[in-house]
């Protein structure tokens, strides 16, 4: 192959590559903002679709279409209140092509919202949404298992709820039982500081009428005094009449 040749071939490449490119560029250029949001959804890129979307919205806000394809990306994003709010735009102006789909996809959303919520609000609604949904397509089996599955959902938080609230009563009474035990041990504690301060008081007062009156003697006390005293006095009789005696005694003969 010669040097010619070779040139040839590489430039053929070239051209083909560059033709491919821009080709390629041109489509994106030409596909409309719609397009290239549908485009992102589908590759999963629901950030960038949102964006798009959103843009498509400020051209056209009265498109039904924009509205439940806006709807699809905010649910796959989790901002379900947001998506509830497309969908409902939707019901609002009864689009027969658009309203048995937005109707499922917003029995969806309440759904998310109930459950993230633990509202029941949102998921008695959501069973509403399946109810119309089943209504306007009886073969389509979603809505059927969706609306068991929301009925289920209720069950459980309504069990949940009665537990929790009886769990609830039972920590209030235990918790009012306690409060009763304490009051009643701090009257108790007040009653025996009462009793105590009494007969502290009682005591007080004692000591102080024994110090202002005086000792009360006995009746064996007395007697016993009595018999001292008594052989006192006989004993200092005797010593009188013994002093008398030697007295006498001592006496010479007065002549």
């Amino acid at each position: 192959m010669t040097w010619l040749v070779r040139r040839i071939i590489s430039l053929a490449i070239c051209a083909g590559l560059f033709l491919v490119f821009f080709a390629g560029s041109w489509t994106d250029i030409f596909r409309s903002v719609p397009e290239k949001a549908e485009r992102a959804y589908k590759e999963d890129k629901y950030e960038k679709a949102l964006e798009l979307y959103q843009e498509a919205q400020t051209r056209n806000p009265d498109s039904d279409t924009l509205a439940y394809n806006l709807g699809n990306t905010l649910y796959k994003l989790g901002r379900f209140d947001e998506a509830a709010g497309q969908y409902g735009k939707i019901l609002e102006k009864e689009n027969p092509a658009l309203t048995p789909r937005a109707v499922y996809n917003m029995g969806n959303t309440l759904f998310q919202m109930g459950r993230q919520t633990q509202n029941q609000k949102f998921l008695k609604q959501a069973l509403e949404a399946y109810k119309h949904s089943i209504v306007a397509d009886p073969d389509d089996e979603d809505p059927k298992y969706n609306y068991e599955l929301t009925k289920r959902l209720i069950q459980e938080q309504q069990q949940k709820q009665q537990q929790q609230g009886q769990q609830d009563q039972k920590k209030d009474d235990k918790q009012q039982q306690g409060q009763q035990n304490q009051q009643q041990q701090d009257q108790e504690k007040k009653q025996e500081n009462r009793k105590q301060q009494q007969k502290q008081q009682q005591n007080q007062q004692e000591q102080h009428q024994a110090q202002q009156q005086p000792a009360k003697m006995s009746k064996e006390e007395a007697e016993r005094l009595l018999d001292a005293l008594l052989r006192m006095e006989k004993e200092m009789q005797r010593k009188e009449k013994d002093k008398m005696r030697a007295a006498t005694r001592s006496r010479g003969p007065d002549w």
